[in-house]
């Protein structure tokens, strides 16, 4: 055997035992946001995503080539050029029709609204992991196993320890904080005066940035308030959800009564988008320190630099 024989007879074993090892690692099993087993058998080629978050998971993670399906709403933040194009995510009975004429081998979905389109993907045999923390430590916890459920294990690792010791930077320098000297937040979700209850994720983004949400003795997500329960729990700082800043405040300071909350006499008011502390995602790290950020004013110098 000639020399390149040889070395071509051992570049073919190698490939051969990496192949052998690398498919070892399937079939794999994992428990999704809803408590659910949801096993995958090979490596997916093609995944559909049914919100922003779920795709940017995916795109950070390095899988945007095997993202075929996503919604609307993700073109926000990810591009989405060369994708299927999905309806409204809360429109369960169009989403099922889509994305079974898309033949995906993984959708990634959400809780809430979309819990019940697990139970749809399996009578159609379509495999289903459902996104749904509660917590920063939840959302990190699934990140690693929709890695671990798409051959991205090491990835995911590599993001949610990045993730840990950013957050655990973070602590460190709000520790010296007491409870009685963090700020009172209240985040306002809508013009009906949807807030977040302490079961929501933006519950736990507030607490680690060193707020206190005054309404997380709720056990909701998102209840829906009165003006004199607003009033009765006094905020320091209101976050309103939308993308111009101004704008918001413009709106809030014009509607009576809220316009007189201490809040609001003290110009402590800020909006935060939706596109970031409504997604828990692999940037999580981040949009607790830009809260941090706002709520103690520069008091820290950031981890990151520039804009997330």
């Amino acid at each position: 055997m000639t020399k390149y024989k040889l070395f071509a007879f051992i570049l073919l074993c190698i490939a051969s035992l990496a192949g052998t090892l690398f498919a070892a690692e399937f079939p794999v099993t994992v428990r999704d946001g809803l408590g659910r087993r949801v096993t995958v058998y090979r490596i997916p080629k093609r995944i559909v995503s049914t919100v922003p978050s779920n795709t940017e998971i995916l795109y950070d993670l390095g899988l945007k080539d095997k993202v075929i399906g996503v919604t609307a709403h993700c073109g926000k933040t990810c591009d989405i050029a060369g994708k299927k194009v999905m309806g409204g995510w809360a429109d369960r009975t169009a989403l099922e029709k889509e994305i079974a004429d898309l033949r995906p081998d993984l959708v990634l979905a959400f809780g809430g609204l979309q819990a019940p389109l697990a139970e749809a993907m399996d009578k159609l045999n379509i495999t289903t992991f459902v996104f749904f923390p509660k917590t920063v430590d939840e959302t990190l916890e699934q990140i690693l196993q929709v890695g671990r459920l798409t051959g991205k294990g090491a990835e995911a690792q590599a993001i949610v320890d990045k993730c840990q010791n950013n957050l655990k930077a973070l602590e460190e320098k709000l520790k010296d904080i007491p409870r009685e000297k963090r700020l009172k937040c209240l985040r306002l979700m809508s013009t009906e005066a949807m807030v977040i209850g302490g079961t929501s994720f933006q519950n736990d983004f507030i607490k680690r940035a060193g707020g206190i949400n005054i309404f997380e003795d709720i056990r909701e997500d998102y209840p829906v308030v009165s003006l004199e329960e607003v009033r009765a729990r006094d905020p320091q700082i209101i976050i309103l959800n939308h993308d111009d800043e101004q704008e918001a405040i413009a709106w809030f300071l014009a509607q009576p009564g809220w316009n007189e909350l201490r809040a609001a006499k003290e110009k402590r008011l800020i909006s935060v988008s939706c596109d970031y502390i409504c997604h828990p995602n692999t940037r999580v790290d981040r949009t607790v320190e830009m809260l941090s950020q706002r709520f103690y004013l520069g008091k820290f110098t950031p981890i990151h630099k520039g804009k997330k």
